[in-house]
């Protein structure tokens, strides 16, 4: 009976999924077809060439008191965009006041001798707009967004905060708090730690060592150096303002000469004394510590170029190439072939003195060496060899299209335009970007890889569980381990195994 009932089910499953198995066989006929029919999908779309690019209109004109401006009409949308910069960042703060280029950059929103924060907050939100100012290692931007027709109420809140801040204490106490807490969290995070410990190995003293300022340096700062630093370097021959948008020029350059010229005097900067960064003569691990760690973020590099340097285009094809997109070597080696993350890059930060190059990428610890071992390989590779024609046009189409699809906003236009402006760049430099990018050439990239990736004397630094991967870090040179508060570990006096 069992037998039997066992058969009668195996008849009724068969019977039942006979009709399955015919649909299966015509679906799988139809796909065969259509994939037949789709091969096409197989095939990446091809970029198109470089469109010829114009800049809009622009009436560059200087103020008496050496204030540059550019205004920029564009009607298609009721918008209007203000961007303010000036040449003061952190690499300005006094040393043992880090903070001080950011903290007055951050108040200036906080109150005025006209408006308190509420009030400057409430008539940015009726205009319709934003309004953020912050600093960097070499610039204070101050930018936002308005609806047109109220350009000139925007042009009085700039005017108004660049020139009247309190800098209220309450405001001021409670930022400082707030930043503090920050940077306690920020030890728990690996992705800082890294940024840390590599700018400290790579610039040594320089200002550009500094990506955070320290619990103890914030404390230290006050209201009056706040107010010392705003009178000091706040000036309108180290500043430059674009406006773009919705308006009439022949009604705003009166407004603009008149605004920021009758109370806004010209001054000097005192530049802090350059410290040399230091010269490195090997390659060097530089291991911060993070105990029970399941991953190891890493970051290897050299002392880079400064922005106005003649190699920066190619430089910046070359890294396209190298680690700038996720079709780029790094992340098709150790992401698409390897699995060794996510995610693995490399930038170029060029700024107003030599910036940095870097690679890296974030890693399951049991193969921190093998990925070490990969990104050297690509580092070697590109110095070495010919990049193909396929990947040197790929990114030069990719380069070129995103910069000039970047140009397409308000805000886009405004950030190049000004970018221009602080870092002296010629006029025309947005016009002869995308030919710039298109004449470097295969040898071109080689050249600058072996120029500016000093593969010989890199430095390499890693987060992770020291007592897991330093062992097989050795293999890559002596290995320094620091503690996540930036403290030499006495397990860093190793020997290089040779």
């Amino acid at each position: 009976m069992r037998v039997k009932a066992l058969a009668t089910s195996l008849l009724i499953a068969m019977s039942m999924q006979a009709p399955c198995i015919s649909a299966w066989a015509e679906d799988s006929s139809a796909a065969s077809t259509t994939a037949g029919s789709e091969a096409w999908r197989k095939k990446p779309p091809e970029a198109p060439a470089p469109r010829p690019f114009r800049l809009p209109k622009i009436e560059s004109f200087k103020l008496a008191n050496g204030l540059s401006v550019q205004l920029v009409e564009d009607h298609r949308y009721p918008l209007v965009t203000m961007a303010l910069g000036l040449k003061i960042g952190s690499s300005l703060d006094p040393a043992k006041k880090r903070g001080v280029a950011s903290l007055t950059a951050d108040m200036l929103t906080e109150g005025t001798k006209k408006k308190t924060s509420k009030q400057i907050a409430d008539e940015v939100d009726f205009i319709g707009g934003g309004l953020k100012a912050g600093a960097d290692n070499d610039f204070t931007i101050v930018s936002s967004s308005v609806l047109s027709k109220y350009t000139d109420r925007l042009i009085a809140v700039f005017e108004d905060i660049l020139f009247n801040p309190t800098f209220p204490q309450a405001e001021f106490d409670l930022k400082k708090t707030n930043l503090i807490q920050e940077l306690a969290m920020k030890r728990s995070n690996p992705d800082f730690l890294l940024e840390e410990r590599f700018a400290k190995v790579i610039f040594g003293e320089h200002p550009y060592s500094s990506i955070a300022p320290t619990p103890e340096s914030v404390k230290s700062i006050t209201r009056a150096d706040l107010e010392a630093f705003h009178k000091a370097n706040y000036l309108p021959n180290e500043a430059a303002i674009v406006i773009i948008g919705d308006f009439d020029s022949a009604k705003i350059r009166p407004l603009i000469s008149k605004d920021f010229s009758e109370q806004w005097k010209p001054g000097h900067i005192a530049k802090n004394e350059g410290q040399a960064v230091p010269t490195r003569t090997e390659q060097r691990i530089y291991l911060v510590d993070r105990p029970g760690s399941v991953q190891s973020n890493i970051k290897l590099g050299n002392i880079g170029i400064k922005r106005s340097d003649p190699d920066y285009y190619a430089m910046v094809l070359t890294n396209q190439i190298l680690g700038g997109a996720a079709n780029s070597r790094l992340f098709l080696n150790l992401r698409e072939a390897k699995s060794f993350t996510y995610g693995a890059y490399s930038g170029v930060a060029a700024g107003k003195d030599p910036g940095s190059f870097g690679a890296e990428a974030s890693v399951r610890t049991e193969v921190t060496a093998p990925s070490l071992q990969e990104f050297i390989y690509e580092l070697s590779r590109i110095r070495n060899l010919k990049v193909s024609d396929k990947e040197l046009n790929e990114a030069k189409k990719y380069l070129t299209g995103s910069f000039q699809l970047g140009l397409e906003t308000q805000g886009g236009l405004a950030q190049r335009l000004l970018e221009g402006q602080l870092y002296d760049l010629p006029r025309d430099y947005l016009e002869t970007y995308t030919d710039k990018i298109m004449a470097v050439s295969a040898d071109d990239v080689r050249n600058v890889a072996r120029k500016h990736i000093d593969l010989g004397h890199i430095a390499i630094t890693v987060v992770g569980d020291a007592k897991v991967i330093k062992p097989e870090l050795q293999i890559f040179g002596p290995v320094d381990v620091y503690d996540v508060s930036g403290k030499v570990s006495t397990e860093s006096k190793s020997e290089n195994p040779g």
